[in-house]
């Protein structure tokens, strides 16, 4: 199972990517029920988690720009090229420094960057030239840059994750960055450090293992920082010093819950609501990406399902009212598998598990956070929105969107 940006559409096989392309932006997507839907910004490069700052204004992390290379499966007793992207190194180690075929050969950039919108929409950097990589062209050319962004008082915080060894920067791990006034970044937390040296229930030996993680998801809370590695299922807390600590194994944990899983379902979405935290899966290609949400206490102790019957979900939500609202990035029935750019949804989780739609024919959404007035933004063709389709370039689709929603009783008194 295999989370690099987003999980690879299997089986693009054309072989000219011109590079210079900038993809259009897709359609607006449907609100239903009252919701409204609208553009915050857009010409975005792969978004991903979003934050909002002190005065409303909304940080966008953007994975970059990054074009991989197109390789094709070698025979056993031919070259590889480049080497070592067919037959894997015997025995594949927990610190190796590749990315095996098809996944790899990575391509690693600096086009990792941070934007700030603001109320008028206007896009300005906030950092740039942070390391990046875009896996190989065959499975869709996925890109990694920043991942998530959390505020820690008016202090803003990345998490790094096109960075580390196999991904081609060998000096450069993926951390947890403090992004100063003057855009530096300085690592607190050496998180590709923290995987090579920490076992969890990934085999090394699995094709899709991640050497430096692809990590996704962070939030601020309980004093401390917490990340997920989706594709080792690692939940870890950062202290303010550098300090990690893990807080959970979600593979173990939700195999010992769930006696029709495994686990291994990829991990990429992290909240905190109330006195608990919220992970999603992304699911997996052969069960049609069926997903579910848990509850986590703070300190990993046990796990409890909270919603199932979702698919690719990549972003978790809750209103004024306590409902939950899960993103999801695609639906069932997709052949090949993320190949609908307009399968991605807005539901809402009711109290009977039934899921209500609240938008419909999002692009490839990748995450999802609330508003200060009960709105919802969403970051919009975060992967895949290739124009033309296969060439792996998505530069500039990418968009910020507002959900407004009817005010319920309780908002209007």
């Amino acid at each position: 199972m295999r989370i690099a940006a987003i999980l690879p559409v299997i089986g693009l096989l054309t072989v000219s990517f011109p590079v210079t392309v900038q993809a259009e932006p897709p359609a607006l997507p449907v609100g239903h029920g009252g919701a409204v839907v609208s553009v915050v910004a857009d010409g975005l490069h792969d978004p991903r988690g979003l934050v909002l700052g002190e005065h409303g204004e909304i940080y966008v992390a953007e994975a970059g720009t990054d074009t991989g290379i197109f390789v094709l499966p070698k025979p056993p007793n031919e070259e590889a090229v480049p080497p070592n992207t067919w037959v894997p190194q015997e025995p594949p180690t927990q610190t190796r420094c590749e990315v095996y075929f098809p996944v790899g050969p990575a391509t690693p950039g600096y086009t990792g960057r941070i934007s700030r919108i603001d109320r008028h929409g206007v896009r300005t950097t906030v950092a740039e030239g942070l390391p990046s990589f875009a896996s190989n062209l065959l499975i869709g050319g996925d890109r990694m840059g920043i991942a998530a962004m959390a505020f820690a008082g008016e202090r803003l915080f990345a998490l790094q994750a096109g960075g580390g060894c196999s991904h081609g920067h060998p000096s450069e791990p993926n951390a947890l960055l403090r992004i100063e006034g003057d855009g530096t970044a300085v690592a607190i937390a050496d998180l590709s450090n923290y995987l090579r040296g920490n076992t969890d229930s990934k085999d090394p030996a699995d094709g899709d293992f991640e050497p430096d993680g692809t990590w996704y998801s962070l939030v601020r809370a309980f004093g401390g920082f917490y990340a997920v590695e989706p594709n080792r299922g690692v939940l870890i807390r950062i202290d303010m010093n550098g300090a990690i600590t893990p807080v959970a194994d979600l593979i173990q944990q939700v195999a010992a819950i769930r006696a029709d899983s495994d686990g291994d379902q990829t991990y990429p979405t992290l909240i905190r609501h109330k006195r608990f935290l919220y992970v999603a899966t992304l699911g997996k290609i052969p069960n049609d990406f069926e997903a579910s949400v848990y509850r986590i206490s703070p300190d990993g102790t046990g796990a409890d399902l909270v919603a199932s019957g979702l698919h690719g979900v990549l972003g978790l939500a809750f209103d004024r009212q306590g409902h939950l609202y899960a993103l999801e990035t695609t639906t069932a029935g997709v052949n090949p598998p993320l190949s609908d750019p307009s399968a991605g949804r807005l539901v809402r989780v009711e109290p009977d598990g039934s899921l209500t739609e609240i938008v419909t024919g999002l692009a490839f959404p990748t995450s999802l956070i609330t508003g200060r007035n009960g709105e919802f933004y969403i970051s919009n063709c975060g992967y895949h929105c290739d124009d033309p389709p296969g060439s792996g370039v998505s530069a500039g689709a990418g968009q910020v969107l507002r959900v407004r929603m009817p005010k319920s009783r309780s908002d209007r008194d």
